[in-house]
């Protein structure tokens, strides 16, 4: 353990976090050593709460929600679960039947158990149920007799992934909204499958009243109240056990809300599914017009033209519908999220997503990567700037490297981290990305943005961008560092295979080019991008060095596709140069 990088982790953390780390920890640890114990604590619970009474009109609203969700999450691999066959983050297993499904299967996941965690969601179950089909409702009670027999309480590692208070939480929204849907399709009845599900759905809740994610709060937390908020919603009547559900929602998005409107953790895949999470809320009856309508907004604004998120921090496409179909509309122009810290810049045809914020809330960073600066684009629904994206959450170099500022496109110093990453999730020493917004930087293109970051301090270095963007020609970037420093500078920007080289220009099939007026295009290297997790495509990664004058270094690189402003080159250095020229502070 280094104790230094460990004081720097855990000096951020709040006094409640403090407080139910030691709960939570203190619970587990008894869970560990006497789970017969433990879970006859949590069956009186469960059998003091009312069995879900069925298709409450509240649960039909928001098992639509559900189905919306893993319907784009598991709707293509739906024929192969039937044999067993289940793909989930971008990993297909084949157990030789459903009914030989091993709930705890060592997939050499190593720290990571978020295969078998989704594996436990029973996602797959809701678009199933939803047919009415009689035969999938036996089955689904048959399915969770198997996960109640292989996953004994006293079973080692089994509160990490099938009995994780996450895990659970999405069982119960899963199983009760498939419930409703095949109830809602006309399916059959069967009492006895009906049952048996209802029963481990309230085993669920109980467990969850118990087990709250108080040490972690932010979206683990409020999963765990939406699940409790659909169980209400299913009962059809008052439980007084669960009368705390509305302050402590209000409670949880008052973290979690940011006054622009984005989630607090600023990865745009959470917040998709932070939105779908107040339109469950909503449709279970809480009071969140107003928070939906502002989280929407924030959707759109880091939705490319293809429809689908941005993939700053941990974000991958195919967790949820596409964003288009939650988010707002957006007019061309200029949107900014001040307190998120992204900006969109977009035509009818092209859209940049700029980030210049934090890297998430101090109190739990968890997801974030070093996209200080970073930029993505996208051109006619085709994206030719491209996000490193998530090739794993187990610990190691690969995760190392999908969070480090290398894999982004920023401009960085090489061999030097913004944000001090370790482990998983861990974040020790963390720099900070502001908005430059001087008005002065405004005379050089129709729309721009700017911001800089300071996570070099240590290295004695402070960089900053200023982007320009001419609606249906092309941006320019231009890239500052400030200070003196043994590290080379280097900017690296990620583009998909279809680029193609000819000579010193770089070339995309949608009519993009890449010029880089100041600086010189160093290398270019064969790499790869996640834009689903773990699904690896190929890609390029292009390498310029800045151009140095003493104390400071400048690169200017244009990305067109229209004709340009003639002047185009001395656009760049008068803005280099008004950027250079501003104080830079927080």
């Amino acid at each position: 353990m280094n104790l230094g990088r460990a004081f720097r982790t855990v000096r951020y953390l709040t006094p409640e976090q403090w407080l139910f780390r030691a709960i939570c920890r203190g619970r587990w640890e008894f869970a560990r050593r006497a789970p017969a114990l433990f879970r006859a604590h949590v069956v009186r619970t469960a059998r003091r709460l009312p069995l879900p009474a069925g298709a409450t009109a509240a649960l039909r609203e928001a098992a639509a929600h559900v189905l919306l969700l893993q319907k784009s999450v598991h709707g293509g691999v739906l024929d192969g679960i039937a044999e067993g066959r289940f793909t989930f983050l971008g990993r297909t297993v084949d157990f030789g039947g459903i009914e030989k499904i091993e709930w705890r299967r060592d997939l050499g996941e190593k720290n990571n158990p978020l295969w078998r965690m989704n594996l436990s969601y029973m996602g797959w179950a809701v678009p199933l149920l939803a047919r009415g089909d009689v035969a999938w409702h036996s089955t689904v009670r048959d399915v969770l007799a198997g996960l109640d027999r292989q996953n004994p309480w006293s079973a080692p590692g089994v509160f990490r992934d099938v009995w994780h208070p996450y895990s659970v939480s999405h069982r119960l929204i899963n199983l009760l909204s498939g419930l409703a849907l095949y109830e809602t399709a006309g399916g059959p009845a069967q009492p006895e499958a009906a049952e048996a599900v209802r029963e481990h759905a309230r085993l669920c809740a109980a467990f969850l009243l118990h087990n709250l994610e108080r040490d972690l709060q932010f979206n683990h937390l409020l999963k765990n109240w939406v699940a409790l908020a659909v169980y209400r919603a299913a009962l059809g009547g008052p439980c007084p056990r669960l009368g705390m559900l509305e302050r402590e929602v209000k409670v949880s998005l008052r973290q979690q809300l940011l006054p622009d409107g984005g989630q607090a953790e600023r990865a745009p895949m959470y917040h998709l599914l932070f939105v779908l999470d107040l339109m469950v809320l909503d449709a279970c009856g809480f009071a969140v017009a107003e928070e939906l309508t502002a989280a929407r907004h924030a959707l759109a604004v880091v939705t490319h033209g293809d429809g689908d998120i941005a993939l700053f921090n941990d974000s991958w496409l195919g967790e949820g519908p596409r964003a288009s179909l939650l988010g707002t509309a957006l007019p061309p122009g200029s949107a900014d999220l001040p307190d998120s810290g992204y900006v969109r810049l977009s035509d009818a045809e092209s859209t940049l997503i700029f980030d210049r914020g934090l890297c998430g809330p101090d109190s739990n960073p968890g997801h974030a990567h070093a996209d200080f600066l970073s930029l993505e684009a996208c051109i006619g629904g085709e994206r030719f700037l491209v996000d490193y994206g998530v090739p794993t959450y187990s610990a190691g170099t690969l995760r190392d490297l999908c969070r480090s500022a290398a894999q982004h496109n920023g401009p960085h110093l090489a061999g030097a981290e913004p944000i001090e990453f370790w482990y998983s999730f861990r974040v020790g020493r963390r720099g900070r990305a502001y908005p430059i917004d001087d008005r002065s930087l405004a005379a050089f293109a129709p729309l721009w943005a700017a911001g800089w970051q300071d996570g070099y301090k240590p290295q004695g270095v402070a960089v900053a961008r200023w982007i320009g963007f001419w609606p249906g020609k092309g941006m320019l970037l231009v890239d500052v560092w400030r200070g003196e420093s043994n590290l080379p500078q280097k900017l690296h920007f990620l583009v998909p295979s279809a680029w193609q080289r000819r000579d010193n220009v770089f070339e995309h099939a949608r009519g993009v080019r890449l010029d880089v007026l100041k600086g010189a295009m160093f290398a270019v290297e064969e790499d790869r991008w996640w834009p689903r997790f773990g699904e690896e495509r190929p890609a390029h990664k292009i390498i310029v060095s800045p151009v140095v004058s003493g104390n400071s270094a400048v690169a200017a690189t244009l990305w067109h596709w229209g004709p340009m402003p003639p002047d185009i080159s001395q656009i760049a250095e008068h803005a280099a140069s008004t950027l250079s020229a501003l104080r830079w502070q927080s």
